[in-house]
């Protein structure tokens, strides 16, 4: 068997200060598991102080200094452990040098996750974090992706991310071929919602609805995202622990438009100056001369494509109860709100 139930043997979550990080280093712990975090500095109060203050955290979670990038970085950190979650990488969509800072640390990093859980001899499951972005970044009209898809279209120019997530995917299903090698589990989100942790947080994926809410474009710009909850997120990869299920799980609650969000958005904050008129496609090609987070070749693939997924595999296999996308974006705001970041 090698389902692992709270208690059989401890969980190292790599990364585990980051966004998904957190949520799945908080839900181990609310199931009873001993869980161990990896982070880059477990001195650096900023970024681990809400781990620490987690329900459960002060008897149950021991963090590890690891580096993504160091051969050997995580063999303390998983020795003796049952199971492995493997959410560090980087989210990062553009840089003016993307094989060294997106694909890198995502490939490299994850095979020296993969050598370290091979050096433990320990672990029964190994489950990482992928991406939508591994299954497709180009969506085809009327096209609806399921586990079946891959993203061979990305490139280093360009989409590095989706490459780098990809091919780390890959790396992992690699690794479960060999001879005694865990059982492996792929989780690919869709956009990551919900209450954010630390500021830090406020510059991954939630960054979609701070911008709505402050204002940071005249109107909604035409993408569609998949999403889903980041407690979601961390309700599969616990239940890939815990249950004898195995290969990729694609998550999504259900898809909106920006200005659909913008306009749930409104409703909920009626006073606040969020803008639910749509921006035309030119106007953001413009924009992205000046904001970085978007290049040309992003908003080829994405801009006023409609995305069509299909999650029945996590509904039935994993078993996630999905929380509504509204509700989700919602909360994600007023978790911003609370936090002064929005």
């Amino acid at each position: 068997m090698t389902a692992l139930a709270p208690g059989d043997a401890p969980v190292c979550v790599t990364g585990a200060s980051g966004f998904v990080g957190s949520h799945v280093v908080d839900e181990l712990l609310r199931r009873g598991h001993v869980v161990r975090g990896t982070v880059r500095d477990p001195r650096d109060e900023a970024k681990t102080a809400h781990l620490r203050a987690m329900e459960g955290a002060a008897d149950r979670l021991t963090l590890y200094a690891a580096d993504l990038m160091e051969e050997g970085g995580f063999d303390e950190a998983f020795r003796g452990c049952g199971a492995v979650v493997h959410t560090a990488a980087v989210a990062m969509l553009t840089a003016d040098d993307p094989q060294r800072k997106i694909v890198d640390p995502s490939v490299r990093g994850v095979g020296h996750a993969i050598a370290s859980a091979r050096a433990a001899g320990s672990v029964r499951v190994f489950v990482q974090t992928s991406s939508m972005a591994a299954v497709n970044n180009r969506p085809a009209p009327g096209r609806t992706y399921d586990e079946a898809d891959w993203n061979d279209e990305a490139t280093l120019k360009a989409d590095p991310y989706g490459l780098a997530k990809a091919q780390a995917e890959r790396a992992v299903w690699r690794y479960a071929e060999e001879d005694g090698a865990p059982r492996c589990v792929a989780i690919n989100p869709g956009l990551v919602l919900g209450p954010v942790w630390t500021d830090a947080h406020v510059r991954s994926s939630p960054s979609v609805v701070r911008d709505l809410l402050t204002g940071t474009f005249p109107a909604a710009p035409r993408f569609c995202f998949a999403m889903v909850d980041g407690r979601d997120v961390a309700a599969a990869h616990a239940n890939a622990i815990e249950r004898e299920v195995d290969g990729r799980f694609l998550l999504a609650a259900g898809a909106r438009w920006m200005r659909e969000m913008a306009l749930t958005l409104k409703e909920r904050y009626p006073t606040r100056k969020i803008r639910t008129f749509e921006l035309p496609n030119w106007a953001m090609y413009i924009a992205s001369l000046f904001d970085k987070r978007v290049d040309r070749a992003t908003l080829d693939a994405l801009l006023g494509k409609e995305v069509r997924l299909d999650a029945t595999r996590s509904r039935e296999v994993l078993g996630v109860a999905y929380r509504e996308v509204e509700r989700s974006i919602v909360d994600t705001a007023e978790s911003l709100i609370a936090r002064g970041s929005a």
